[in-house]
């Protein structure tokens, strides 16, 4: 059973709910690093997220930051250390704008 808020959430935005749960075409960096052609933007975060808690890439000392290995490098632009709350933003960015 879904919260109240969320329900209203979902009442109030379901353009936003479509956007987070629709499949898309990766483009290669992702492609590769997720491992299917296709996937939701959710889907896609929740990938990430399994590899860096399977491949112990939080820091130590502050859990809200992710210490980039080589592959994870790859898809969030070149950077070694990402905020935990930049995580969706970085791989929303290689997902294609919807049309207005």
């Amino acid at each position: 059973m879904l919260p109240q808020r969320v329900k209203k959430a979902v009442a109030d935005n379901p353009k936003k709910i479509a956007n987070l749960i629709d499949l898309v075409n990766l483009p290669s960096t992702l492609r590769d690093f997720v491992g299917q052609s296709q996937i939701s933007r959710l889907g896609c975060f929740t990938r990430v997220w399994s590899y860096i808690k399977a491949n112990n890439l939080q820091d130590s000392n502050n859990k809200n930051v992710v210490n980039c290995d080589e592959k994870l490098k790859r898809i969030l632009l070149g950077r070694s250390q990402v905020e935990l709350a930049e995580l969706p933003a970085l791989i929303k960015l290689h997902f294609p704008k919807e049309p207005k």
